[in-house]
């Protein structure tokens, strides 16, 4: 027991050794008593979310706040409208400079496609070599130069230009000695290369990731490896031994007949590397019909057992979740509205809709919704959850057309749209009375949805049939 003690202290001591202590301060008197979440990204490829820290600043606005970090990487806070980032390197202390207060909207709250502006913060305590300084001047002179130049480089496909900036670039930029702007410098400039030749994605693919570091931690190095290795199950893959890959994808072990595949070329001898690229193609292949969500799950468990890496674990668990979100028979989020909560359909099939009120689908919707709420709604509960945004509109359209159903109004601060993932109005679930998912995307009203519910029907007559034997 003492010797797993001792192990247990020196495990965790080695592990702490690696992470670093990041300070943050500051004023900024717009934002008195608020909290501020500082975030970075869990792994490299599935934008999953992961806290640090919380700023939690006075009533002067004051703030002070510390996390651990092992390695340079971009964090993030989300400010209103604004979405601020920033660099932070370990053992590093910043004063950080926020932008004007500019809250979210009530529609953009609502808007499930709303974006907030990404701005890179500034610090009072920096210097001009100071890694956040270097990245901002860099990108200002890339960005306005592939602004000017865009259509010469990718629709003229003219590399010369490309190649002529980079140089100049690589030049003025030598002396600088820090790693990880030195590798966002190449890997920025190697965009505008696949920019001006992203048909060449061999030769892209060797030069820029084959038998190279895998630096995940550097946003440069990540954005061009999705460009290069976007959806490469469709594309990237084919470009090589399309009948391969398809064989290996009928197969009935697509990971081993996929790793199989892709060690056959001298790009992919690494493991990890293999592992992370064939996690982000199935991932990707859902979303291009090539993979259901189900097959795709399977594929990611199998890399996730047979990958000892850490980053590929992250990686295929929130890739998993992901493909796991409204799946059928996993647990739907919980959600309150008003005084309408999912709870309150323990015991019964519920029929939900996300709509908006002032579109003519509703208009179209609401008439089928009734004809279907009339016939079957003894056996199973509809609910409208509208995301309108002037609520005495909503008030009298539902004056005006009214239900025989609940239809609510969801509050601006709650966070149902983003639990449920809803991009698109109208979005229909079907629910089972286990409070699991039974069917989504639902069909509409008119999509033959009326199917669904005699099956319902159907089976609830037979367990109540079964039951009074």
């Amino acid at each position: 027991m003492r010797s797993l003690f001792i192990l247990l202290i020196l495990i965790t001591s080695v592990q702490s050794s690696f992470a670093k202590k990041v300070k943050l301060f500051g004023q900024h008197a717009a934002y008195a008593d608020a909290q501020i979440k500082v975030l970075c990204y869990d792994d490299a490829f599935s934008k999953t979310e992961k806290q640090l820290a919380t700023l939690q600043l006075d009533k002067q606005g004051r703030f002070s706040v510390e996390f651990d970090i092992d390695e340079t990487q971009m964090i993030f806070l989300p400010l209103g409208v604004f979405r601020g980032y920033f660099f932070a390197e370990p053992d590093k202390v910043y004063q950080l400079s926020l932008p004007p207060k500019r809250e979210l909207s009530p529609a953009q709250k609502t808007d499930p496609f709303f974006t907030p502006q990404d701005v890179l913060l500034g610090f009072r305590n920096s210097s001009k070599d100071d890694l956040n300084n270097l990245i901002r001047k860099f990108d200002n002179q890339f960005d306005n130069f592939v602004n000017q130049n865009f259509d010469r480089i990718y629709n003229q496909r003219s590399s010369s230009l490309g190649v002529e900036f980079s140089k100049q670039m690589i030049t003025k930029y030598t002396q600088v000695k820090n790693p990880y702007f030195q590798v966002y410098l190449k890997y920025r400039l190697g965009f505008l290369d696949y920019l001006s030749r992203p048909e060449a994605y061999m030769s892209l693919e060797n030069k820029y990731f084959a038998k190279k570091d895998l630096l995940l931690n550097n946003s440069a190095y990540t954005i061009l490896f999705n460009k290069i290795y976007n959806n490469a199950l469709a594309s990237a893959f084919h470009r090589r031994e399309k009948s391969k890959f398809i064989k290996a994808l009928e197969s009935k072990d697509v990971y081993q007949e996929l790793n199989k595949a892709m060690k056959t070329y001298s790009v992919y001898q690494n493991k990890f590397f293999r592992d992370l690229l064939l996690a982000k193609s199935v991932f990707e292949g859902t979303e291009n019909a090539l993979l259901t969500r189900r097959k795709a799950i399977a594929i990611l468990k199998q890399i996730h057992q047979n990958s000892k890496d850490d980053r590929v674990g992250k990686l295929t668990k929130n890739y998993i979740s992901k493909l796991s979100h409204l799946l059928k028979n996993t647990k739907a989020p919980h959600f309150k509205v008003g005084d309408i909560a999912l709870e309150n359909y323990k015991g019964k099939y519920l029929y939900l809709n996300f709509c908006n009120t002032s579109n003519s689908v509703w208009k179209n919707d609401l008439e089928s919704l009734k004809k279907l709420h009339e016939a079957f709604g003894k056996d199973i509960e509809f609910l409208s959850l509208a995301s309108d945004v002037d609520p005495i509109r909503f008030n009298n359209r539902l004056k005006q057309y009214e239900a025989d159903w609940p239809v609510v109004l969801i509050d601006k601060d709650n966070t149902i749209l983003k639990d449920y993932k809803i991009k698109v109005f109208p979005t229909y679930i079907i629910i089972n009375p286990e409070g699991k998912v039974f069917k989504y995307p639902a069909r509409g009203p008119h999509d033959g949805v009326e199917k669904d519910f005699v099956k319902i029907q159907r089976n609830l007559l037979r367990k109540n049939y079964s039951q009074q034997k």
